[in-house]
């Protein structure tokens, strides 16, 4: 083909294509923006920035589209015209009357390719680091919804918030904003997705702090009820002030937030990315667990006595005459056991106790495990306190005192789940069943580890899967619009849209459809699913070719 004809080809069917595709992308964008402004995430100053970012991640949706529309109205211009009659009785072939399309699909594959696995990830980022950047609106707007905003292991909720800015903010160091709410809950999850502590209260304030790119949570509740679900208390008190909230520094990346390249790393080096440096922490923080509940069982078994010292080391304590049985402190011998509290060696403190429960203290999630003891008052036969009150109703951060701790902080996740299965299988000396219930928890932490490995792969190669046909549908539908303006020569322009515009929907929608699969688990029926429709426009093209050669 003459290369006049060629650019000229070429570029009307960019013009076009760049027309179709600005209209489409401005819709979508707008389109896309709704949400945020009825959900009150988006202020008058903050939507043309959003609508901006979010046209490049919409290109990859309006491209296909716009493709397949330039090349239906360029090449059925040109059957039309009789331009493509003449072209063939001049001795070009509909191979080379086809080239233009096939050269502008070839180049609009590249930038398809770009567009899928360079921009669009920074771009969807950008976005939701707009919605996210103003705390204190997302509360308002989780306020106005009547739902809670979940912040961590942190559920708050409101009836009612007021917002008021500090503009001097910066120069005294202190609050940025503070929020004023009435009628508040707020809702402490453990590592088991469980309340652990709830508060309620009539009014409360939030401060926000702000500290680089961090940002801080600073809660104070007045007349509150808080409700310890581990202890079973539920006591009023005129204040409470929980511990700060740390908001992390942005966004957490996801799978669909990086590059190949970022992908790469992570499948090399999975052991750091944080959707499985977490469950791995607590699946060595479960095989600690066992261990201490392994010492304390041991002691108890051969000594009948265990000492155990507080988080801060300042106190220790022996349990004297006892037994474990699950998660409860029975007697060994007789009707009771004594707990001492000892200072310098000699007794501070004692209790003559029937029964007691002594558990792993999940509320603090960082160090090594930590156990709580909780008795009864209707179970403490008798008590010394020197004239402290009522002892022991809980005691907090205790560990075994003899137990050398192992770091594993450096084990992999295959370690990791070796140790398990090992400590799974293996039984304890004299223990029975004491160390179902940690065992239990290393089970569970170790199911959890593997899990998260296996998704996190699975997202990978559900990215990829998604952006390699991500990239060729667009040039595909380009191709397949020009062949069938040619076939279907004479008929409307936009009857013959029509024909490339309903494989271009099935094609994304099952592209959509293989990638939630292959996230659930890689397979090669996801793989097929994902690819079937492209596929099905490389079947069309090639029987529409086939009546093209043919006539």
């Amino acid at each position: 083909m003459p290369s006049i004809l060629l650019r000229h080809i070429v570029a009307d069917l960019v013009r076009i294509l760049l027309l179709t595709a600005s209209v489409l992308v401005a819709v979508i964008a707008f389109g896309a923006a709704i949400r945020p402004i009825m959900q009150n995430l988006l202020g008058a100053e903050d939507l043309l920035p959003f609508v901006t970012q979010a046209s490049v991640p919409m290109l990859q949706f309006a491209l296909p589209f716009s493709g397949a529309f330039a090349a239906t109205i360029v090449y059925s211009r040109l059957a039309a015209d009789n331009e493509v009659l003449a072209m063939s009785a001049a001795g070009l072939s509909y191979r080379r009357v086809l080239m233009p399309a096939v050269v502008l699909g070839a180049a609009l594959f590249l930038v398809m390719a770009v567009l899928v696995d360079a921009a669009v990830p920074r771009f969807w980022t950008s976005m939701q680091r707009l919605l996210t950047r103003d705390v204190t609106r997302l509360f308002v707007a989780a306020v106005d919804r009547r739902e809670a905003l979940v912040i961590g292991n942190t559920q708050l909720y409101a009836d009612d918030a007021i917002v008021t800015p500090f503009e001097d903010a910066e120069k005294t160091g202190g609050p940025i904003t503070r929020l004023t709410l009435a009628g508040v809950a707020a809702v402490e999850l453990g590592d088991d997705g469980r309340p652990t502590t709830e508060f309620t209260a009539e009014f409360a304030t939030v401060d926000v702090y702000r500290d680089n790119d961090s940002a801080y949570l600073k809660l104070l509740l007045r007349n509150a009820t808080a409700y310890d679900s581990q202890e079973g208390a539920l006591v009023f008190v005129p204040q409470a002030e929980p511990e700060a909230i740390d908001l992390g520094k942005g966004i957490r990346l996801k799978p669909k937030d990086l590059d190949f390249r970022g992908l790469m790393r992570v499948w090399n080096d999975i052991e750091r990315y944080h959707g499985v440096a977490e469950p791995r922490a607590r699946a060595a923080a479960a095989l600690a667990a066992l261990d201490s509940w392994r010492a304390i069982v041991d002691r108890l078994a051969s000594d009948g006595a265990v000492r155990m010292v507080d988080a801060a080391g300042r106190r220790t304590y022996e349990i004297r005459n006892a037994r474990v049985d699950g998660e409860k402190l029975l007697p060994r011998a007789g009707e009771n056991f004594e707990l001492v509290e000892l200072d310098r060696g000699s007794a501070a403190r004692r209790a003559v106790v029937r029964e007691a429960t002594l558990r792993r203290d999940t509320r603090l999630r960082t160090g090594d495990p930590t156990f709580e003891l909780v008795t009864n008052i209707k179970d403490i036969a008798g008590a010394d306190a020197g004239g402290t009150g009522r002892w022991p109703p809980r005691i907090s951060g205790l560990r075994p005192s003899a137990l050398v701790a192992r770091d594993r902080s450096q084990a992999t996740v295959a370690e990791l789940a070796a140790e398990a299965q090992s400590s799974i299988g293996e039984s304890a000396q004299g223990a029975g069943s004491d160390l179902a219930p940690a065992k239990a928890g290393v089970a569970k932490a170790a199911r959890d580890m593997s899990e998260a490995v296996r998704l996190v792969r699975a997202d990978i190669v559900a990215r990829i899967v998604q952006r390699i046909n991500q990239s060729l549908c667009a040039p595909l539908i380009l191709i397949l619009g020009a062949i069938l303006a040619i076939r279907l020569r004479g008929a409307n322009p936009l009857h013959v849209y029509m024909f490339a515009f309903v494989p271009a929907i099935a094609n994304i929608l099952l592209i959509s459809g293989g990638e939630q699969m292959l996230r659930d688990g890689t397979s090669a029926l996801g793989i097929l699913v994902a690819s079937g429709g492209n596929l099905l426009v490389i079947a069309l093209i090639a029987d529409s070719w086939r009546k093209v050669a043919r006539n």
